[in-house]
């Protein structure tokens, strides 16, 4: 190829490519106003989706109710207009970008693009305004509107819990239910006030709402409990005391102080009036009464239980309180008897005035016995009353028996000391007697001066009891004192006494046995001579020791009691 050829070449190459580089060029320019066309269309639609006319519309409805408003509302209303001719403007330049756009006019169209963002960013502008300031007359609206939307969701929750409450509602369910429709008209009428622009009535109507439903959410969660009571455990309460009070006047039981009848009266005709309230399905003061009407009827139940106890106890106690003034008759007598016959012995203090008093007072309690006793058999009065009336005499009643009872024990004691005496006298002047008798029958060949004297301080010891046995008044202090004394004088007197003889016969029974070893073996004939002599002089102790060492002498595997058992 020549170089003519080359360069005609790389021309035309050149061009094309300058071509090509002018196509694209072209293209990018043509897409791009394509873009800009299509995003002021786009700011054009967003402008006219805004519901300004309806907004409007709304705050001029609402407006003529107030005018300070109205005049504001006037204000933005002009600017609407105006708004409104600048976006007829902007669509017209829409129209003509559209159809320069399609007569490939670019230039023109670029020019036509300029004019309409600006007249675009002045429509937004004024639309934004206009929108912001509208925007505080269906805030109100939406507020409102949202409440409703949650009073609603509530409501229809009451209303299935009402449904599946029906039978624990009983006779107020027709009342829920009624309160139920007139939140529901309620309901109605909040969303006929939003619509025509009365949000005050409308929220007005929304505040009734909730309070109903208030008192209607209230109203469920009490009455299932007030209907139990005024249908179901007041009534068996109710018929419960009535039984009980018929079988009462069958036992004859005195009831007229409990006033069943006008009770129970009083109670019906209440519960008619609070089942009237239920049953519109109000509170009032119900839950309240039902308190009071258990509590008065377990109150007349509990009154009768425990007049028909005393009915039945009371023969028992009458019978108690004849026991008890029977027994403290006796008592009487008995001291009345004993101080007569004991107050010189014992130098009693002066019971005379007592009793007086005291035969007086049971003379008074058979009495009242007596006047208890009518009560009872008339059936005049309250069991309860007539059993009260019984257990006070039987408390005044032990209360004297009681003292009498202190003095009896006290003569008891005073006779129980003297017999005491006496019976110790005999056994003390027995045993002397019997100390005595053994000293001698056992002949024993010298016995210590302490026994004799011991003897004679035992002797003068019953002449001194026998003395104050005889004293008028009896010193039974002194009396006692000195028979404990005696007590153990003679017992430890009987007790050497018997230790001095039973030595005695130990020594005698050891020299016996050791006499038939004296002959074989001389130092057993000295020991046990040794030992006779200490038996002899008294020396019981000693010469006891000396026969049973001398044994051991002789048998020392041997120990000494195993002698004496031999001899």
């Amino acid at each position: 190829m020549t170089d003519q050829m080359r360069l005609i070449l790389i021309i035309a190459l050149a061009v094309v490519a300058l071509i090509l580089v002018l196509i694209i060029v072209l293209n990018t320019r043509k897409s791009n106003l394509k873009k800009d066309v299509d995003e002021l269309q786009v700011r054009y639609n967003t402008i006219k989706t805004i519901p300004i006319a309806f907004k409007i519309n709304k705050a001029q409805a609402i407006a003529k109710r107030n005018a300070q408003t109205a005049d504001k509302v006037k204000v933005y209303y002009d600017k609407y207009e105006e708004a409104q001719k600048n976006i007829d403007q902007f669509s017209d330049f829409l129209e003509n970008i559209e159809d320069e756009f399609a007569a490939k006019n670019y230039s023109e169209v670029r020019e036509l693009l300029i004019s309409a963002k600006q007249k675009a960013e002045e429509c937004e502008k004024e639309i934004n305004e206009i929108d912001k300031f509208l925007e505080e007359f269906s805030e109100e609206e939406t507020i409102l509107r949202e409440n409703s939307a949650k009073l609603k969701e509530k409501f229809l929750k009451l209303k299935y819990y009402t449904n599946n409450s029906a039978s624990a509602l009983s006779i107020a369910l027709p009342g829920i239910e009624k309160k139920i429709e007139i939140v529901e008209e309620l309901f109605s009428q909040s969303e006929e006030f939003i619509f025509t622009n009365d949000y005050e009535s409308a929220k007005g109507a929304l505040d009734r709402i909730n309070k109903n439903i208030l008192d209607i959410e209230k109203s469920l969660l009490a009455l299932p409990e007030l209907v139990a009571d005024c249908k179901g455990v007041i009534p068996a309460l109710f018929d419960e005391v009535n039984r009980q009070y018929a079988l009462s006047r069958q036992r004859g039981v005195y009831t007229d102080h409990l006033k069943i009848d006008e009770e129970l009266k009083n109670i019906d005709q209440a519960l008619n009036e609070d089942l009237k309230v239920i049953s519109v399905g109000d509170l009032g003061n119900v839950k309240e009464h039902n308190k009071a009407y258990k509590e008065k009827l377990n109150t007349l139940l509990s009154s009768l239980r425990e007049e028909n106890k005393n009915f039945q106890e009371l023969k028992a106690k009458s019978d108690e309180v004849v026991s008890a003034i029977q027994e403290t008759k006796g008592l009487h007598n008995y001291v009345s008897k004993s101080y007569e016959i004991e107050k010189e012995r014992f130098g009693l203090e002066d019971m005379d005035a007592y009793i007086k008093d005291s035969e007086k007072a049971i003379n008074d309690y058979q009495a009242s016995y007596i006047a208890l006793n009518g009560n009872i058999t008339d059936n005049s009065k309250a069991a309860s009353e007539l059993m009260s009336e019984a257990n006070a005499l039987l408390n005044e009643i032990k209360q004297t028996k009681t003292e009498l009872g202190k003095y009896k024990a006290t003569f008891d004691k005073n006779t129980t000391d003297e017999s005491r005496a006496k019976s110790q006298l005999i056994k003390f002047t027995a045993v002397l007697n019997e100390v005595e008798v053994k000293v001698s029958e056992y002949h024993l060949p010298a016995i210590a001066d302490r026994y004799k004297d011991d003897l004679l301080e035992g002797r003068n010891r019953i002449g001194k009891i026998k003395e104050l046995l005889n004293e008028i008044p009896l010193n039974l202090p002194l009396l006692n004192q000195t028979l404990d004394e005696t007590i153990q004088f003679i017992d430890r007197f009987y007790n050497d006494a018997n230790n001095i003889v039973g030595m005695a016969i130990m020594v005698e029974n050891a020299i016996v046995f050791g006499n038939k070893y004296r002959s074989s073996h001389p130092e057993v004939e000295r020991d046990l001579s040794r030992a006779e002599l200490s038996y002899l002089n008294g020396e019981y102790t000693k010469a006891l020791t000396m026969a049973i060492a001398c044994m051991e002498k002789l048998f020392p595997n041997r120990k000494g009691s195993n002698y004496l058992e031999n001899a």
